[in-house]
């Protein structure tokens, strides 16, 4: 994940999931996505660090940028691997970037958006 720019978006992944993601970055180019894989393996520690159910999802924090780059690769995958996790991640979405803020304005990022349903 690039540092220089605060995590925008709120994930919760199984590590099964998680692990899902990382397969599919790890087919992508290794300049492109070599931090990312870095920040989500750093986050996937939690499951190990605690008693924590291995299928309980856990909070995955990742920029808008990074987390299409995630969706593009998952695109790559058979479609039946992938299909049940991007209309989890959809569902997450819609919710975090459609809610509306204090003032009535959205907050989104409909390009993010797009690229999950045009991956499902």
């Amino acid at each position: 994940m690039n540092t220089s720019t605060p995590p925008d978006l709120h994930v919760h992944l199984t590590l099964a999931q998680s692990s899902l993601v990382l397969e599919a970055l790890m087919e992508q180019p290794f300049k492109k996505v070599f931090e990312i894989i870095g920040s989500l393996n750093q986050q996937a520690q939690q499951f190990y660090q605690s008693p924590a159910d291995k299928n309980n999802a856990q909070l995955f924090l990742i920029s808008k940028n990074d987390f299409a780059t995630c969706i593009k690769a998952l695109g790559e995958l058979p479609y039946n691997r992938v299909s049940g996790l991007i209309q989890n991640l959809h569902q997450q979405l819609h919710t975090q970037l459609f809610a509306t803020d204090a003032a009535g304005d959205e907050v989104g990022a409909t390009n993010v958006v797009v690229a999950t349903e045009t991956v499902s």
